[in-house]
């Protein structure tokens, strides 16, 4: 029945019965997609208390909407794999609170993606299987260590593949997310690469060298030789590969630790790299709509 006709059915009742149940109330997301937009009238309100106060002073063929945004990750648990922008818990807490997700901060200071021999432990590579997989979500957020560090592995090439016993950075790689996918993928729970954010030029190995003339080249690890933007990339094809889904933190967040050398006032930036209560904010929001329709990929909703 058109909505209009159903109004004037209502109108033909006695007004306290109208008083009573004439109000039409949907959730955005219950309204009826077959009825044309030109054809709803709709204020929005907070709640039902509302809906009866405004009813007799608007139209009685309007739709009222009752406006809800609920989180699908609302209830669910999430796991966070970090280094110390993880185990800080800036953004993790900022995604918690914006969704209502149980966040599982697995973030551990200074470690690397790829490890660096048998006795690196707390490389991401080896500590994910220790995340439960009663989680429904896994974000894996590092690769600036890596970079930033001169103790690394060497670079490697994409060729060395998931071989056991070989410590490169592709090969860690390789470890880290044939892992994820076979442990948490082929369960139908989703995982998520985050890419770094920038480096900067203020802690450990710079991404970007500023000239004098304020001119810049790009920074590159003693070890391997090469640019952070080459350790990103690494983490972007390896990741395709496996078939992971990918945030690209790096270009999009809005976050760039450069922007702000030489600032008194940092907005989002504790230190040049880790992010502040502000920052945290930024990236969780960032993240919010695309980790939505994450959820809508892997579950009913």
């Amino acid at each position: 029945m058109r909505l209009r006709s159903l109004s004037i059915l209502l109108l033909l009742c006695s007004s306290v019965w109208a008083q009573q149940y004439a109000t039409i109330l949907y959730r955005q997301t219950e309204l009826p997609h077959a009825v044309p937009v030109s054809e709803i009238d709709s204020v929005v309100v907070k709640d039902v208390a509302e809906v009866d106060a405004t009813y007799f002073a608007a139209q009685k063929d309007t739709v009222y909407v009752a406006q809800t945004k609920e989180s699908h990750w609302k209830g669910k648990k999430v796991s966070f794999l970090g280094d110390s922008i993880t185990q800080n818990g800036e953004y993790v807490a900022s995604y918690a609170g914006l969704t209502g997700c149980t966040a599982d901060n697995q973030g551990i200071s200074a470690t690397h993606l790829a490890a660096r021999s048998s006795s690196d432990t707390n490389a991401f590579e080896k500590r994910y299987s220790k995340i439960s997989t009663t989680t429904k979500m896994v974000v894996v957020f590092g690769g600036t260590n890596d970079f930033g560090h001169t103790n690394t592995a060497e670079f490697g090439a994409f060729t060395d593949g998931p071989k056991t016993g070989k410590f490169t950075y592709y090969a860690g790689l390789h470890r880290l997310f044939k892992g994820l996918y076979d442990r948490f993928m082929k369960r139908g729970i989703p995982v998520v690469v985050m890419l770094p954010i920038h480096h900067g030029t203020e802690i450990d190995v710079p991404e970007y060298v500023i000239n004098s003339d304020k001119s810049f080249s790009e920074g590159t690890n003693p070890t391997t030789g090469k640019t952070f933007r080459e350790y990103v990339d690494a983490i972007r094809q390896v990741a395709a590969y496996y078939s992971l889904i990918v945030l690209d933190a790096y270009s999009y967040s809005g976050l760039s630790p450069m922007t702000e050398i030489g600032s008194e006032n940092r907005k989002y930036f504790k230190d040049g790299l880790h992010l502040n209560a502000a920052g945290g904010e930024r990236l969780a929001r960032w993240m919010y709509p695309q980790l939505e329709a994450v959820y809508e990929m892997f579950y009913n909703f």
